[in-house]
């Protein structure tokens, strides 16, 4: 008995030996020694640059435990838009390309139809809210000329960028580190539809713009006074017709031809040519009986 139970386990011993040595370790060395064509760097690329044949080549490497979504061709990346630094010998993965061109306002790049963006200049300090504002606030402007107003098609905005005089972006969410001045907040471009865009470039030319925030960090309450503001901006230049100016234009309408409803009511309009024709052949009849009948005189 024990002699069979060793006569088992050396036999199933040499199966398992068959199956690891001519099926488990061919497929691990296909899978170790694979090979495949990737894209590469070939010298520094900087966010932003577009990739080339000048910047990239493709080479090959070990298949082996390679992200799935890196580049495997340069027709996969040509003209296309790295979205980090890249360096030299680095694989293209397809998280940090583009098609789009990188710009340093991502909101730019996804202005909603019929929606445009303008900025505003902050004249003082002040004006711009202490260079508090951030992306994504909403704020109300103010106009102040000869005394201050409230601009209802500005009652509520959204904030896409702040920018300092030279047009670079402030970032007023970080304290400035030691020895970093900080930068001074020089205009504030908003989303806005074209009706507002008109009002925003009034108000550039005539007397000082201030904002006032009105909401940060709440997505909800922000989608809500925007909508206000739609109400609003329809209400101003697209009003519809009230129930009297309704009555009135159809009322216009039906008195529009005042002498054809007489007319028809009276009977007294131009006869048609059959009716001329009748008249026509009873004049002549009669004058012939009188012709005829000298007697019958009245």
């Amino acid at each position: 008995m024990k002699l069979n139970n060793r006569f088992i386990f050396g036999l199933l011993s040499i199966l398992l030996a068959a199956v690891i040595a001519f099926v488990a370790l061919p497929t691990i060395a296909k899978q170790t020694n694979g090979k495949a064509e990737i894209v590469r760097i070939t010298k520094p690329v900087l966010k932003g640059e577009q990739l080339s044949s000048d910047n990239t080549e493709t080479v090959e490497v070990g298949s082996y435990n390679l992200p799935p979504n890196i580049a495997h061709s340069l027709d996969d990346v040509k003209g296309l838009y790295a979205t980090a630094d890249l360096s030299q010998g680095d694989y293209i993965l397809t998280s940090k390309i583009s098609a789009v061109p990188v710009s340093s306002d991502v909101a730019l790049n996804n202005i909603p139809s019929g929606k445009v963006a303008i900025s505003l200049t902050v004249k003082t300090l002040a004006s711009g809210l202490s260079d508090k504002l951030q992306p994504g606030d909403i704020i109300r402007v103010y106009h102040f000329l000869d005394a201050a107003q409230e601009v209802p098609e500005l009652r509520f905005v959204r904030v896409l960028s702040v920018t300092d005089a030279k047009g670079v972006n402030v970032d007023n969410a970080k304290e400035p580190v030691e020895d970093e001045e900080k930068q001074q907040s020089a205009t504030i471009t908003v989303l806005a539809s074209p009706e507002q865009a008109r009002m925003i470039t009034s108000l550039e030319n005539d007397g000082v713009a201030h904002v006032a925030l009105i909401s940060r960090g709440n997505e909800t309450l922000a989608e809500e006074l925007l909508a206000e503001q739609e109400t609003i901006l329809q209400e101003i230049y697209f009003p519809e017709p009230s129930e009297e100016e309704t009555e009135d234009t159809a009322g216009e309408g039906e008195t529009e031809n005042p002498e054809s409803d007489d007319t028809e009511e009276s009977g007294d309009g131009p006869a048609s040519d059959e009716e001329k024709e009748s008249t026509n052949k009873t004049g002549n009849s009669s004058k012939n009986n009188s012709e005829n009948n000298p007697d019958n005189k009245t």
